[in-house]
């Protein structure tokens, strides 16, 4: 059965708002000139890949073939006051904008104060603000201390340029109200400063007055970190809203809720959204079921085979299946399409990290970054190339950058736990690791990782609570039971290690043994553990299957010869009792008498 499956009852609770197609169709037309008016083009993007797909699902569905009825955009009629300047200036700036000459743009609107050119000329200066971060970060990548502290201290001095934005926009509210995209820029700037309690009502705010934002509502999805903030917001009643739990559904790994809500967007029309089938397929990803999430980025990839969004989720799906050859496909087929596109180097570094040429992956990673820093899961990456490197420093800094970006992110908290535990500072792993479970318990990565710290600072019974665990919750590397038993086997609890080491061969017997070294070692204790119980037959059953080994074949054929010589001295003791028995003559029985008496009874008849 699918992990992944929902209930009558969990599927009431989702709060799926139901909605009429037709509105979709007419909102979209609506949002997209006006979301090309103010140069969102990300979000203009997704809403023609929405209305793409709604109207030929729709035309589908309906059994109609008309494509004239339904249009990409049509024209808006701004007026002056709306704008904020004359059109002629506004477009002006707009086309600087679009050639993205940001400060250019903001100096022919440094006298707008309100409406449309209000907003871009802060948003023109918000992204030349972090246009200047990307070349600052070029020259100084943090991939060392040093390098990290230089870096850390001139971005706290750059970030000037933001408590001037958000100067202006105070300054601004108090005298008259924000717009929608005025609100978003003010988000935007509070979010940056880590003010993430003020920018969240901004984020709400903005969504309200421009629901068809998709920025914003991704913006405030990294925000939400519990289930009880996402239900508590007050949000509209909205159809991107269904998306938008989806995607916050994700990152509070909460899987098979996500899926819920994309399948019942793909029956209404949504089925050749390669948007609902990506976010379907990180869901997939974060419940482990990596075949269903290769399957929903193939049929995304068959939609569209020039989209390059979210290539780098379905290159770390093909690099955890260890499909090499279909992660090269990917790699060269992003190259041919944009050899210089943020998830293109990111796809290309898991192709040379699978190769084991972590310097290459390295680099490609560091060019991913310099475009792109405020990824985090492009520094978790980075982390773990360092890791394969030997660079210590340079992956704990790598992921502490990522968790400054994303703190929920379990991965960035594993990671660093890893790390320590690699240089044997086994208190700060213990941190990290209870960081990382704490975001995942259902992950038995992250308890056999505590269970082993526990193991090593000799705090076994934590230790066997946390491998029992492990087991419990499904054990995904197989080898939870196997560390139990040698937790229980110190504890000098043996009755209680044999039984799970028998469960564990079991197992593993099951799976076609993958864990060679705990195999071996099972059978080696259960070998003994049946010596001492003299039972011979099982120990030299466990004994034979240690002969598969080599480092415990010594030691099988020691217990085999063992076994061997303990049945000779009980046979000889056999023999020995029976020809005492034979000397000392028989031991008349009752039967024989009686036997004896009959036949000199009926020899005295005849």
């Amino acid at each position: 059965m699918n992990q992944l499956s929902m209930s009558f009852d969990e599927q009431r609770d989702v709060n799926y708002l139901q909605f009429d197609p037709k509105t979709v169709v007419n909102d979209l037309q609506k949002a997209i000139p006006e979301l090309d008016l103010v140069g969102l083009v990300h979000s203009r993007k997704w809403c023609c890949e929405m209305l793409h797909c709604i109207t030929l699902g729709s035309s589908t569905t309906d059994g109609e073939s008309n494509a004239d009825e339904v249009e990409d955009g049509i024209n808006l009629n701004i007026t002056a006051r709306e704008l904020g300047t004359s059109s002629s200036l506004y477009l002006m700036a707009k086309s600087y904008f679009d050639l993205r000459e940001y400060t250019r743009c903001a100096h022919h609107l440094r006298n707008c104060t309100s409406g449309y050119g209000f907003f871009l000329r802060l948003y023109a200066l918000y992204l030349d603000g972090l246009k200047h971060r990307c070349d600052d970060f070029v020259d100084v990548f943090p991939d060392t201390a040093s390098n990290q502290r230089q870096a850390t201290t001139k971005a706290s001095l750059d970030n000037a340029w933001l408590i001037r934005l958000r100067t202006e926009l105070t300054t601004s509210e108090k005298n008259q109200q924000l717009n929608g995209y005025s609100c978003y820029v003010y988000a935007l700037v509070l979010k940056r400063l880590g003010l993430l309690h003020e920018a969240l009502p901004y984020f709400v705010r903005t969504i309200k007055a421009v629901p068809h934002l998709w920025s914003a509502w991704e913006d405030l999805a990294m925000l939400i970190d519990s289930e009880q903030k996402l239900h508590s917001l007050d949000l509209p009643k909205h159809w991107i809203r269904n998306v938008f739990y989806a995607r916050c559904y994700v990152e509070l790994h909460k899987p098979e809720l996500c899926v819920y809500i994309c399948k019942e967007l793909t029956q209404i029309g949504f089925q050749n959204s390669t948007c609902i089938l990506l976010l379907q397929a990180k869901a997939y990803e974060t419940g482990a079921e990596l075949q269903l999430a290769r399957t929903c980025c193939e049929e995304a990839r068959t939609i569209d085979p020039y989209n390059l969004d979210s290539m780098d989720i379905f290159s770390n799906i093909l690099f955890v299946l260890e499909d090499y050859h279909a992660l090269a496909g990917l790699a060269q087929k992003c190259i041919e399409t944009e050899k210089y596109r943020f998830e293109t180097c990111i796809v290309v570094a898991n192709f040379y990290s699978i190769r084991n040429d972590h310097a290459r992956a390295i680099q490609y990673l560091t060019r991913a970054l310099r475009m792109n820093p405020d990824y985090p899961a492009a520094w978790i990456l980075l982390g773990h190339e360092f890791v394969e490197g030997k660079n210590h420093a340079a992956a704990i800094n790598a992921y502490r950058e990522a968790l400054d970006l994303n703190r929920r992110d379990h991965r960035a908290w594993y990671g660093l736990g890893e790390t320590y535990e690699i240089i044997k500072m086994y208190n700060y792993a213990l941190y990290y690791f209870k960081e990382a479970f704490a975001l995942k318990p259902n992950d038995s990565r992250y308890s056999n990782a505590l269970g082993e710290i526990y193991e090593r600072t000799q705090k076994l019974h934590e230790a066997k609570k946390c491998y029992w665990r492990s087991y419990c919750v499904g054990d995904i590397e197989g080898n939870a039971l196997a560390k139990y038993a040698h937790v229980c086997d110190h504890l000098k609890d043996e009755e209680t290690a044999a039984r799970a080491y028998m469960e564990f061969i079991r197992t593993q017997e099951l799976r076609q043994v993958k864990n060679f070294t705990e195999f071996s070692h099972a059978a080696e204790f259960l070998a003994n553990y049946h010596v001492k119980k003299r039972q011979y037959d099982q120990a030299c059953s466990y004994a034979r299957k240690c002969l598969e080994f080599p480092e415990v074949k010594n030691a099988a054929k020691d217990i085999l010869n063992k076994i061997t010589g303990l049945r000779e001295g009980q046979q000889q003791l056999k023999d020995k009792e029976i020809t005492q028995q034979q000397t000392s003559g028989p031991i008349p029985t009752a039967q024989s008498t009686i036997h004896e008496f009959d036949s000199s009874s009926t020899t005295t008849i005849d």
